[in-house]
């Protein structure tokens, strides 16, 4: 891909977002011009720049996405609402023609014939009285051409139509010559191929392959009423566009000056900043060498001194770095929005989105990976949770189903809850469904509270869906998401009330470029353990430790925790001790309780990813340089305890 159309590329997914965001705004409130202005000028300039491009299918879509809201503009009146859908249909259908460029720098091979029903649907969606204003809307550009060759035509009296016969159509009782003779006051007829003729010997007659395109000076309706029964297989327009004296003017809003990096280069930055923080953790060793020597007390000062002055600047550097990557939650949760209005058509269930927090800033990487996980979650909630609109009714509940969306920023971590207020989860049915596929056994069953049975839902492999849906059930399990936010560094939680509603738990690091770890040593070997996994340290008795079945617990503040021993995890001796330390960390919904030998100093690093060897070892998150240049591995305890 070319330097120009990669920036292109970027730049139409920002348009298509705003348009996006504009449009739903257009629905909820039909008199808001500044969202009409606004989602005018996001297509008008998308419009412009696949102009640089020979992409002539998206042009046409834009352009008559365009032609509606123009009209809208020029003649002050309210957007019709039955036109948000089809303008959304094209906005989405060039979402993925970009994504097909940015994989392989070419438009899909059906992309003319999507862009031709896409036009059509805008026109035909529109009532009559503004039909006959969208005809006078600037053409499409495979219209244009037609026009173009034929300029001694009277301007605005002449209508373009262009025919593809689906290539069944003669099994349909469709004659397309027939069709075409009959379209009155022809001045003009082309015919071409929609792809190339086969062999002779492949060739087959009961098969369309043609596309026919002509010019009338008939009237619009008379034409349409021709092709009435296969209003996908047309396309019309004609030639005339609004004064563009009347459009809206450019805004006159202050532009917030901008650069795009790409992320490798900041990438880049945060790498050297990290080794600049090992580099000063370094000096530490220095100032107790310096104590040592004779008549050295006055040089470790001076070399602590510089530390600390090295230390703050790092410490500026590493957050000017991190805020380079900060982006904010609303890019991804807006995007929410056209997801729910698209389930809510598919399924039938009126359904409200409530979103709050959207100016929580985080990693991009971060708020970029949120939203297929946040996708699988609505659609659950949409498919198992919330009810019909008739069975809410039943129910006492509001006939529109509301999916609600927080995000809230806590400390150095984001937590976002999506509650449903549908039938709730029941624990009975869970482990009867784990129970049915062989997950757990009748015994385990009858000992799960609700919680337990809820984490069941994590389970990979588990689900209650009997058969296969467009929304769920199709083998994607919960053990989905919690992987996706696990890879982001965050955990997920789950808890439920029947009849009442689900809500499901997110909680993340606002970046991952530096990792606050503990050492620990089990053993005289040292290793690293995030400390976002520890909730607080304790000594106990060794006493306190009492022996169930296999396995060891303990008592700590009135509840009962499983303990387990680094030293058995990493294969170290275990020693007897009269007193344990326990490292007390949360697991999901559950704590239990870790054995260490000793806790040494905590510190901020950049974690480097296992390479070598450590990439086939489970339960290793990366590695990293200790001030006196030791590498300690820091361990993954959730993928070490699973």
């Amino acid at each position: 891909m070319d330097d120009l159309l990669a920036q292109f590329v970027i730049e139409a997914a920002e348009l298509t977002q705003q348009a996006a965001e504009d449009l739903l705004a257009l629905d909820r409130e039909p008199g808001n011009r500044a969202k009409l202005d606004s989602a005018f000028r996001a297509i008008h300039t998308l419009k412009g720049s696949v102009g640089l491009f020979d992409l002539a299918p998206m042009q046409g879509a834009l352009h008559a996405a365009e032609d509606v809201l123009g009209l809208a503009i020029k003649d002050n009146v309210e957007l019709d609402p039955a036109r948000i859908d089809p303008i959304l249909a094209v906005i989405e259908w060039i979402d993925r023609c970009v994504q097909h460029l940015q994989r392989a720098a070419t438009l899909p091979p059906e992309a003319a014939d999507e862009a031709a029903k896409l036009v059509l649907s805008l026109a035909s969606g529109r009532a009559a009285p503004v039909a006959s204003s969208l005809a006078g809307a600037t053409v499409p550009h495979w219209a244009a051409g037609l026009f173009e060759a034929h300029p001694a035509l009277q301007r605005g009296k002449a209508v373009a139509l262009r025919y593809s016969p689906a290539p069944e159509c003669f099994f349909n009782g469709d004659d397309p010559v027939s069709l075409m003779a009959a379209v009155p006051d022809l001045v003009f007829t082309r015919v071409s191929t929609r792809e190339d003729w086969p062999d002779p010997t492949e060739f087959d007659p009961f098969r369309s392959n043609l596309i026919f395109e002509a010019i009338s000076t008939a009237k619009r309706a008379e034409i349409e009423a021709v092709f009435r029964l296969i209003p996908d297989q047309i396309a019309i327009a004609q030639d005339a566009s609004p004064d563009p004296k009347e459009l809206p003017a450019e805004s006159g809003e202050t532009v917030m000056r901008t650069i795009r990096v790409d992320l490798a280069r900041i990438d880049d930055i945060v790498a050297l900043v990290g080794e600049l923080l090992t580099a000063k953790n370094g000096m530490s060793a220095l100032v107790a060498q310096a104590q040592a020597l004779e008549g050295g007390l006055a040089l470790s000062r001076n070399v602590a001194a510089a530390q600390q002055d090295l230390g703050r600047l790092v410490n500026q550097l590493q957050r000017a770095a991190t805020d380079v990557r900060m982006v904010p939650l609303g890019d991804t949760l807006r995007r929410l929005s056209r997801l729910v209005r698209e389930i809510s058509g598919q399924t039938g269930k009126p359904l409200q989105l409530d979103v709050t927090g959207g100016e929580i800033e985080a990693d991009k990487t971060i708020v970029d990976g949120l939203y297929e996980p946040m996708l699988h979650i609505i659609r659950n909630a949409v498919d198992h949770g919330i009810e019909t609109e008739e069975q809410r009714q039943i129910a006492g509940k509001p006939a529109k189903g509301t999916i609600s969306v927080d995000a809230r920023q806590v400390g150095h971590r984001i937590e976002l809850e999506l509650r449903d207020d549908g039938r709730g989860i029941e624990p009975g049915h869970i482990r009867a469904a784990a129970l049915a596929r062989g997950l757990i056994s009748a015994e385990t069953a009858a000992t799960l509270g609700e919680s337990e049975s809820l984490e069941l839902l994590f389970t990979p492999g588990f689900s209650t869906s009997e058969t296969v849906s467009n929304l769920s059930g199709r083998g994607v399990g919960m053990d989905a998401v919690r992987a996706s936010v696990r890879r982001l560094g965050g955990k997920v939680t789950i808890v439920s009330a029947v009849g009442t509603g689900t809500t499901i738990g997110l909680s993340l690091p606002t970046s991952f470029a530096m990792s606050r770890v503990i050492l620990v040593t089990v053993a005289g070997e040292q290793y690293g353990v995030p400390m976002d996994s520890i909730t607080e340290t304790v000594r106990i008795p060794a006493s306190a430790i009492t022996q169930v079945r296999s396995s060891e617990v303990c008592v700590l503040r009135d509840r009962t925790i499983p303990i387990l021993r680094l030293g058995d995890i990493v294969g170290s001796t275990v020693q007897t001790r009269s007193e344990e330390l326990l490292l007390v960390l949360e697991i999901g919904a559950s704590a239990l309780g870790l054995v260490v030998d000793s806790i040494g100093e905590r510190f901020e690093t950049l974690l480097r990813p296992p390479a070598g060897l450590l990439k086939a070892v489970k339960g290793i998150l990366g590695t990293t340089v200790l001030g006196d240049g030791r590498i300690v591995m820091v361990l993954d305890l959730e993928a070490l305890l699973a």
